[in-house]
């Protein structure tokens, strides 16, 4: 049999209260409340007038204590306290303080306090308002919004209204005591089986009204978040309160639409990504089929220049110096475009960090001497899911641009490693450069993008894409070091991935690549100095 639910538990309880609850106190009090009132005699009328007296002076009360929120609202919205007030002159709060005790005959002291809660002035009113022949009233309001100072009021009440309703009550009471028995049985027996009753029911219908519309409205929520999320809109979440079932489904909806929102941003980037791909590998076939012939005609150009006119010879040598740097640069660009192209796809394997970024640096020497690297690990061995060769290229993107942000020689760089309790791993990469500027922080990852003069946009995009091939992310935060930080968030190992260990054909194609390519990426950055080229230290 299934066990029952919280939820239905819930409702269970609320309607078995409902239900029992009239049932049991009719059965306590109906006998007595039929036997009291047969012995009534007829005493309405003085019974009436005592009970308008009651009602008197509760309404009394009431209207004074309106009365004086009424005031107390008032000065609490009084232009000249609240600027006073808020700009702290504290000669101007007590001068409108006093004008406010003259004008309130009722007011016993009045105080101020700052937002931080200490007493910017207190004033009490006089000598004869302060005797004990009245009942104060405190009422607090802020002076203005937000973090406010705020106004506390005392109001007096002459206490004897509050002797006149005394005195009234011992009257009733003593014409009570002076009725039957019977009577005073009945009307308590029947007062009380309506009040508890009702309590009971209006109890009953509240627990039960709550728990149906927190139901209905968390369901309800439900149904137009699914409506927005068949539309195609995501990136919100819902409210999770509450320990019943309807919470779990809302907590697994609200994880449905961050994971429905980061797949479609990733399938949307890399969809972008492959299409500039495609544009440069085309740019790049381009450019490159007339360079070869360039190249062959200036060389024929300056092996033909005529050796008895030295100055014209000197300037066709100039001439195609020239043009022979800007074919380099041409070239240099044409294999960035290459390079862009042709990236791999990611094929990863598990790897212990602390020897891969170990190797990494190894691989660097350590970025010496342009820059200062040091690296944070985590006391326990941390396992990834990675591709060695293009991870290695990401590292040394980052690292590299960090460099060129902090200036070489003066950079000081941390790779920081976490584990997330649920086996997620971040990635920090923090430099002490000038960092990146706000205007560029949302464009920087993407394809030809740059402020620089010779960089192509290309690397922190391609940084992007294999982060995303990896199933994670890349987010820009500011550094403790005071520059960029660039947090890369991995998911958890798979239980089945290989360890260490590349398809033979990938692992060839890219050691191929590594050796062909000795830049790993075309380094940009928004932020920062140097050439967008930069070439790794041997032996990357």
């Amino acid at each position: 049999m299934k066990p029952i639910s919280r939820f239905e538990r819930r409702i269970i309880i609320a309607i078995f209260l409902a239900a029992i609850t009239p049932f049991g106190i009719s059965l306590a009090f109906i006998p007595q409340i039929i036997e009291s009132k047969l012995a009534l005699s007829m005493h309405d009328e003085v019974r009436q007038q005592l009970e308008s007296a009651a009602v008197f002076y509760k309404e009394f009360f009431d209207a004074k204590k309106r009365e004086y929120a009424a005031r107390a609202e008032t000065m609490s919205r009084d232009p000249v306290l609240i600027r006073a007030a808020s700009l702290g002159e504290a000669e101007d709060v007590k001068a409108r303080l006093e004008q406010l005790l003259a004008d309130n005959q009722e007011l016993r002291a009045v105080r101020v306090f700052t937002p931080d809660g200490d007493v910017l002035v207190e004033l009490d009113g006089p000598p004869e308002r302060q005797g004990p022949d009245f009942a104060p009233k405190t009422i607090a309001l802020p002076l203005g919004v937000g973090e406010a100072p705020r106004l506390e009021t005392v109001f007096i009440l002459p206490n004897h209204y509050l002797q006149d309703r005394a005195r009234a009550e011992e009257i009733a009471m003593l014409y009570d005591a002076s009725l039957r028995t019977e009577e005073d049985r009945a009307r308590t027996f029947y007062l009380a089986y309506i009040t508890i009753t009702a309590a009971f029911v209006l109890l009953a219908l509240a627990v039960g009204y709550l728990l149906a519309r927190g139901v209905t409205r968390r369901i309800a929520r439900l149904a137009s978040a699914t409506e927005r999320v068949a539309k195609g809109e995501s990136g919100f979440t819902l409210p999770v309160g509450g320990s019943d079932e309807i919470t779990a489904l809302t907590k697994g909806f609200n994880k449905m639409i961050q994971e429905v929102a980061e797949a479609r941003d990733r399938l949307v980037y890399l969809e972008k990504v492959s299409g500039w791909q495609e544009f440069a590998r085309r740019l790049a076939h381009e450019i490159k089929n007339p360079l070869t012939p360039i190249r062959l005609a200036i060389q024929e150009l300056r092996r033909r220049a005529p050796e008895g006119d030295p100055r014209f010879k000197r300037l066709v040598e100039d001439a195609t110096d020239v043009v022979e740097e800007e074919i380099g640069a041409l070239t240099r660009l044409v294999d960035e475009f290459s390079q862009f192209a042709r990236l791999p796809e990611v094929i990863p394997s598990r790897v212990e960090l602390k020897p891969y970024l170990d190797d990494f640096l190894g691989a660097y020497n350590n970025f010496a001497p342009e820059a200062k690297v040091t690296l944070e690990l985590p006391e326990q061995p941390v396992q990834a899911a990675l591709d060695r060769v293009l991870m290695r290229r990401v590292l040394a993107n980052l690292v590299t641009n960090g460099i060129q942000a902090a200036g070489k020689g003066k950079a000081e760089l941390l790779i920081r490693c976490a584990l997330s309790p649920n086996g997620a791993i971040e990635l920090r990469v923090e430099d002490n450069g000038p960092g990146v500027p706000p205007e560029s922080a949302e464009k920087i990852f993407e394809p030809y993008f740059t402020t620089k003069a010779e960089g192509t946009g290309l690397g922190l995009a391609i940084v992007k894409k294999i982060i995303l091939q990896h199933g994670g992310s890349i987010l820009l935060r500011r550094s403790n070091l005071g520059g960029a930080c660039f947090v890369i968030q991995l998911p958890p190992m798979p239980a089945n991935m290989p360890v260490e260990e590349e398809s033979g054909s990938h692992q060839l194609a890219q050691i191929v690549a590594a050796v062909r390519d000795p830049d790993p990426l075309p380094q940009d950055r928004a932020s920062g100095s140097g050439s967008s080229g930069r070439t790794p230290p041997s032996g990357a």
